[in-house]
């Protein structure tokens, strides 16, 4: 156990460290390239760094010398060691390993078991890349490699509403919607609509539409282009998931914006909630 003194001593450590200004500010400069992958003139990343002048010269000219950072037409963009870095770090964390802390932080917040999937390769279903179990004696029990349909499962819907037009109009056109709840959409022109209400709120809801006692939402999780990469959802018996509504809506969103912004994504307006 420590001591008094200890603790102070451990107080004052953390109170007198001022983390360093240059690093900090080379990790910025960084990303804020890395947004742009046309570049950015000196003007614009002063306004962005809100740098001195001076500062700002004295940055971009080291990280040319270590081509981190490359000058084209007056636009300065990211060099060649910031690109290898960029890959060594994506090959250290690949995709679904880089967001597992996250899975983790909903399956902790909502104390229900969380799922990510992605679409799968013929683009008729969901399919269950991670999961987080919770330990509830009652608990929804899915396993990775598992395919769900996209009409009737909220993490399928959630997959299904951020595709292209063409892709959605194709789906809605060809598939067959059979019941497998008792809440089963399976109207076209219901789905549709169901499509439209995911696009402008970022959650899609599924209360017992996959299974009888299954409650689930989900959120879609972007890439650096812009486009769906997964979705993730958090997943109860029905009682508690339509007790709990708008806290498992919001701490699903929440947790899928984090998971965005991790794989490059950034808001631009044309996305819920921005």
């Amino acid at each position: 156990m420590a001591t008094r003194t200890e603790k102070r001593e451990s107080e004052a450590d953390t109170q007198a460290f001022i983390p360093p200004r240059s690093p900090l500010r080379v990790m910025k400069l960084l990303e804020e390239l890395a947004g742009e992958p046309r570049g950015l003139p000196a003007v614009r990343l002063l306004e962005r760094m809100d740098l001195p002048k001076t500062s700002l010269v004295s940055l971009l000219r080291a990280l040319e010398e270590a081509r981190y950072v490359v000058k084209h037409k007056g636009l300065y963009q990211l060099g060649e060691a910031a690109l290898r870095l960029s890959s060594l770090i994506s090959v250290s964390f690949p995709f679904p390993h880089s967001v597992h802390d996250l899975l983790m932080d909903l399956m902790t917040r909502c104390n229900e078991t969380a799922m990510l999937a992605t679409l799968s390769e013929d683009g008729q279903a969901a399919v269950y890349v991670d999961k987080v179990e919770c330990q509830r004696a009652i608990r929804f029990a899915g396993f990775i490699g598992a395919r769900r349909p996209l009409y009737c499962t909220a993490i399928g819907k959630a997959l299904l509403a951020f595709q292209d037009e063409a892709f959605i109009k194709h789906y809605l056109k060809y598939n067959k919607f059979e019941p497998f709840g008792p809440d089963t959409i399976t109207d076209r022109g219901k789905l549709e609509r169901e499509i439209e209400k995911i696009r402008k709120e970022g959650v899609s809801v599924a209360i017992e539409e996959m299974a009888e006692g299954i409650g689930v939402y989900a959120s879609p999780v972007f890439d650096g282009l812009g486009t769906v990469r997964a979705a993730v959802s958090v997943a109860a018996p029905a009682q508690r998931a339509r007790a709990m509504s708008e806290e498992y809506s919001q701490e699903v969103k929440s947790i899928a914006r984090q998971m965005s912004l991790l794989l490059g994504w950034k808001p631009n307006g044309d996305t819920p909630d921005e």
